[in-house]
């Protein structure tokens, strides 16, 4: 079962155990209403009770740790639920279900989805193309006129001027 990262702990907060936690949420409160949250591997069951909001953060209190030190050993941990956990999306898809799609340009195979980032200035998808090489290109409409998540594949149309070989 795949796991989605929605939140990381990033700081704590006061001295009873409480932290700090940056969701990668729509509404950030929306954190706690998943139930159990885990490590990345599973082994670890966090029980996450939100106490505030504070922009696009949360402080929340997580259940069996009550000092600041316990807390401190958490900090900078990601939390995930299991996929199957988030609501269906209507007519759309999650980022999470791009990564490892196949990519096509004019019907033929361009590469894979690695990786959805956004570092500020709009989200962008890292794909490997068949050759190995690896680029990176702002998710748009334009350049991805067409997401298929049933069928697990895109295609891409290369914007002018951006020079992509499919050379070694």
């Amino acid at each position: 079962m795949s796991k989605v990262c929605i939140g990381q702990i990033v700081n704590v907060h006061g001295i009873k155990g409480a932290v700090k936690i940056r969701p990668y949420l729509s509404d950030p409160a929306d954190i706690g209403r998943f139930g159990p949250l885990s490590d990345k591997d599973g082994h670890q069951i966090f029980e996450v009770t939100v106490q505030s909001r504070k922009g696009d953060f949360v402080l929340a209190s997580i259940k069996g740790i009550t000092d600041r030190t316990t807390a401190e050993q958490i900090k900078g941990l990601n939390l995930y639920i299991n996929r199957d956990q988030l609501p269906p999306q209507k007519d759309g898809f999650y980022y999470c279900d791009l990564v490892g799609m196949k990519v096509l340009e004019n019907g033929k195979p361009f590469g894979t989805v690695l990786s959805v980032q956004n570092y500020g200035a709009g989200d962008v998808l890292d794909i490997k193309t068949v050759k190995g090489r690896v680029f990176t290109f702002d998710f748009s409409k334009a350049t991805f006129p067409r997401v298929d998540v049933s069928a697990h594949e895109m295609d891409i149309v290369v914007p002018d001027g951006m020079e992509v070989t499919h050379e070694d």
